[in-house]
């Protein structure tokens, strides 16, 4: 049965025709015929009198239940509640804190990608959050003010846990991963400025993306990954090290133009007006560095470094070995000496530096410290038709003048046997030469005495004022190979009347070609 079928709880209910009419009935006893009923006296207070407080009732028990519940569920997460994923229905915020210490205590990115596989815990990087906001902020988000739908609908909040952590330590984690991992990664390539053989010009080269990570943006999208709460990171190609200077780079286009400008001032080397070597496009490529800041700088120690050495070598006669032919047909090796063509390379630099500054083309007469009568084919005599042959091996002497014999004698060299040969070599008369000359030897005994004390009386040096032609009296015999076991300190002894016509003759500046 149904709540209203029962008579005992079926509230009562006057019928309103019998009221009226056991109304009239008392009113005609008790009221005038033609006065008001009681009806009319007290209008309203039948059920609808009623109504608006039971409305009223219901509205303060309603608002009753409901500011309970937004009491309650201001303080407990509702019904149907998740966190991050995780069911968290009837917990309370301190509960939901413990849950988050012991996740955080446990947590644990994955790192991955471009070559990567790190796992960073929480103890790695001393990771620590703080829960009791991170409970707060996921109640916050329940809005209890609308807890009778959302305790039905449910509600799924996703807060990120304020997380912090000892960078340090993370610095140093992905470091020693990101050096692990470039030990065997292609690093990136600047565009850069350099010069192209083919084109004979400097030239842009386009950067070069490589494989090598970059260990800043790579703890930067650790850390964040970290504060977030992440369980993993995939690293893409924002986490690789990058080329720092792009071909669209307007200095680029500037170091070019001003390289350029450098490698157009070729320079032609000139003997007597005669180009002998030339300065050209890839040799000055050589002295032009493009810097770091992509500013142009030319190198004068490598052009000095050219000039004094490879140039040097290639122009200079002096001390190199030289072939000649004899009047008499007999040909002639010797090597070694003073006389020459000798190159003065650092005046040469500074001049060849000025015009490269400048982009001027042009002929430059080679400076030189040393010259020599004639130049011409390397390896080839030098010193023209007028000099006096020294020959060791048959210790005899000519001099020739105009390809003219004028002179010749035999001599006694330096004693071979006690180390005092003369020296081989081209040389020539210096102004040392003079009359009535008195000669001291070293102590080479270490007696406190020079070894010997001679008088010449013709004195005609070409080394220093050591070893010279000059006449020995003190002999009686010359030539063949007296030399050998009793021969000078090193000069070349001469009969007087040789030595004698040898000096009238020579003059400072005679070539004198000792040789064996």
């Amino acid at each position: 049965m149904s709540l209203q079928e029962d008579p005992k709880t079926t509230p009562f209910v006057p019928d309103p025709a019998l009221s009226s009419l056991s109304r009239s009935r008392i009113g005609s006893h008790f009221s005038p015929a033609d006065g008001p009923t009681r009806q009319d006296e007290t209008p309203g207070r039948g059920g609808s009198g009623r109504a608006p407080k039971v409305a009223a009732a219901v509205v303060a028990g309603l608002a009753a239940v409901y500011l309970g519940g937004v009491a309650v569920w201001s303080n407990v997460f509702m019904p149907n509640t998740s966190v991050n994923g995780v069911d968290v229905s009837l917990e309370t915020p301190a509960s939901v804190a413990r849950q988050q210490t012991v996740a955080t205590s446990s947590y644990a990115l994955a790192v991955s990608g471009e070559g990567l596989d790190l796992k960073v815990s929480a103890s790695d990087v001393d990771l620590s959050c703080d829960v009791d906001a991170f409970a707060r902020d996921a109640l916050a988000q329940t809005n209890a003010w609308a807890w009778p739908v959302a305790a039905i609908r449910g509600s799924k909040v996703d807060v990120r846990p304020q997380a912090s952590f000892d960078a340090s330590k993370l610095d140093g984690l992905v470091g020693k991963a990101v050096d692990a991992v470039n030990a065997h990664a292609t690093q990136p390539v600047n565009a850069s400025v350099g010069y192209d053989p083919t084109s004979s010009g400097f030239v842009v080269s386009p950067e070069k993306a490589g494989t090598a990570l970059d260990a800043a943006s790579v703890t930067k999208a650790v850390g964040s990954a970290l504060k977030e709460g992440a369980t993993s990171l995939a690293l893409d190609e924002s986490a690789l090290a990058q080329p720092s200077i792009l071909s669209g780079d307007g200095r680029l286009a500037e170091a070019v133009k001003t390289a350029n400008s450098y490698l157009a001032a070729t320079q032609t080397l000139t003997v007597d007006g005669n180009a002998v070597a030339t300065v050209d496009a890839g040799r000055i490529a050589e002295w032009v560095h493009v810097q770091d800041d992509l500013s142009v700088t030319l190198d004068d120690e490598a052009i000095k470094a050219w000039t004094t050495g490879e140039l040097s070598r290639q122009l200079d006669t002096v001390g190199t070995t030289r072939t000649y032919t004899r009047p008499d047909g007999v040909t002639i090796k010797v090597s070694g000496g003073r006389y020459g063509w000798n190159l003065n390379g650092t005046e040469l630099a500074e001049t060849l530096a000025q015009n490269v500054r400048a982009g001027s083309a042009t002929s430059v007469e080679l400076p030189w410290s040393s010259t020599a009568a004639q130049y011409g084919k390397r390896g080839a005599a030098d010193w023209g038709d007028r000099y006096i042959d020294v020959d060791l091996t048959n210790q005899h002497a000519r001099m020739y003048d105009g390809g003219s014999l004028v002179w010749e004698s035999d001599f006694v060299s330096g004693n071979t046997s006690q180390d005092h040969g003369t020296p081989e070599g081209v040389y020539s008369v210096n102004s040392h030469m003079g009359t009535n000359q008195t000669l001291k030897g070293i102590d080479e005994d270490h007696d406190g005495e020079p070894d010997y004390v001679s008088h010449v009386s013709y004195w005609v040096p070409f080394i220093d004022n050591l070893y010279a032609f000059h006449d020995a009296s003190w002999r009686s015999r010359f030539g063949g190979s007296i030399y050998q076991t009793d021969g000078s300190h090193g000069c070349i002894n001469l009969p007087s009347a040789k030595a004698e016509e040898l000096y009238d003759l020579a003059k400072v500046g005679d070539v004198v070609v000792v040789h064996y």
